[in-house]
């Protein structure tokens, strides 16, 4: 009997099985890829929030700063006769 002509279906069977794994690896791989784009843009958002609030805080101790020496001038002044 010719039992070669089940073969071709079994092939069939293994084939598409490997496809469809290839296929779902490679979709993972892209789903990582687009995710890990993500959540690179919001760590850079994040990183200029931070950039502005410590430009915030240095503007701060600017005024500080000024204000102390502010308070020095007058204690001078109001010492003067």
């Amino acid at each position: 009997m010719d039992y070669w002509v089940y073969s071709i279906p079994l092939a069939a069977i293994i084939g598409g099985i490997t496809i469809a794994i290839f296929a779902l690896y490679f979709k993972n791989k892209k789903d990582i890829a687009l995710a890990g784009t993500g959540a690179t843009r919001a760590s850079e958002d994040n990183a200029q929030v931070n950039r502005q609030v410590l430009a915030r805080l240095d503007a701060l101790d600017a005024l500080d700063a000024l204000d102390a020496r502010l308070a020095a001038v007058e204690n001078k002044v109001s010492r003067v006769p």
